[in-house]
């Protein structure tokens, strides 16, 4: 926990209400000054990907030899709080956005690109008397530890943290699955045997590049149908998960052993989703499709499979625009496939035109 520094009698006035919140100070300044925030720091920083914004700000003072609060109070007025990145996101207003992109050097649309949390969709309201704040809980999407090897090779040593969509992260560079589990005992699970689990991710990654934003929603798809087949319930069934199981929790180990069905589920959905959406999903491709999925994945996944197929029947047009860089309006393609076009951060249950979705792994905060 980052300590908050005593006030001094030499101060120049500008900080002068020390008040209690929720059984914690709160330091707040009177007005902005002006003439902070404008200078970048001495020592930039390297962008991780995914990261979340208070991770940003941490590992930026840190970079810089300073206490996160002298970072704040540079980016605007607000809660001097002992909040680490590890517990929740940090939201802004546009004024410390922008002062946060001059203290790392960088514009605002380039901060806005790397960090998610700097879009206008996650802003703070105009109406807040505030620059920043620490709620108790991310608004959208999870808390995930960085693959620390990444944090290295980008001058940090201490944990980063990502916020991303699931809770769970694989860095396909060192092998290394990450989740928002808080273990210090189990920072990470290395993935050198767990070949299959890398296999899923690539073929996953795969399916993101050649379906764009509808590959998001046909993932949430495959996760809703996993659920209803029941095979979600017995996450450990060779004695190599069992065994993983039985040191890191069934819990925490439970989405690496659904992974590689999931992944197959989701290139199934994908091969008869991406031909309908470019309205070349003729009826004998669409009567095929489903008798082949279900000998392939088993009678356990019929009922699911059915539901699925019946709700994405061949479109008399299809919206190849969705694949282009310029997607057609939300209500078009919600009309079209009962899909929202997905924002950054959404959930599985948020995207799935299915009922029963829930991530193999359904707790956020394992680390209470």
């Amino acid at each position: 926990m980052f300590a908050v520094p005593a006030l001094s009698g030499a101060d120049d006035g500008s900080w002068m209400e020390v008040r209690s919140a929720d059984s914690r100070e709160c330091i707040m300044a009177e007005q902005r000054d002006e003439r902070l925030g404008r200078r970048r720091l001495h020592l930039r920083l390297r962008f991780l990907a995914g990261e979340s914004t208070g991770s940003y700000v941490t590992r930026l003072a840190a970079r810089n030899n300073l206490p996160v609060e002298g970072v704040l109070r540079s980016m605007g007025i607000g809660p001097m709080l002992p909040v680490e990145p590890q517990y929740t996101e940090m939201y802004l207003s546009r004024y410390a956005r922008e002062r946060l992109a001059n203290l790392a050097g960088y514009t605002v649309a380039e901060m806005q690109k790397r960090l998610v949390g700097l879009r206008d969709e996650f802003l703070m309201s105009d109406g807040d008397k505030d620059d920043w704040e620490w709620p108790w809980d991310a608004r959208a999407g999870y808390i995930v530890q960085a693959c620390s090897l990444c944090a290295a090779q980008r001058g940090t040593r201490s944990p980063a943290w990502l916020i991303l969509p699931d809770p769970w992260h694989v860095c396909l560079r060192h092998h290394r699955w990450t989740d928002n589990s808080r273990s210090t005992q189990h920072p990470y699970i290395d993935l050198s045997n767990l070949k299959d689990v890398v296999r899923a991710q690539q073929r996953l990654n795969r399916l993101g590049k050649h379906l764009g934003p509808a590959a998001r929603w046909v993932f949430a798809d495959a996760c809703s149908i996993l659920v209803r087949s029941g095979y979600l319930e017995d996450p450990a069934r060779t004695e190599e998960w069992a065994a993983l199981a039985k040191q890191l929790g069934e819990q925490r180990v439970r989405p690496l052993a659904q992974l590689s069905r999931l992944s197959l589920l989701t290139q199934d959905l994908a091969w008869l989703e991406v031909r309908r959406l470019y309205g070349e999903l003729g009826q004998a491709d669409y009567r095929e499709w489903l008798e082949r999925a279900t000998r392939r994945h088993g009678f356990t996944f019929a009922r699911p499979l059915k539901e699925w197929h019946s709700q994405h029947q061949p479109l008399s047009r299809g919206i190849p625009e969705l694949f282009s860089d310029q997607s057609p309006p939300s209500n078009v393609v919600r009309r079209a496939t009962g899909h929202e076009l997905p924002s950054c951060l959404a959930a599985v249950e948020e995207l799935s035109c299915l009922p029963w979705v829930r991530l193999p792994n359904t707790m956020d905060r394992l680390f209470l």
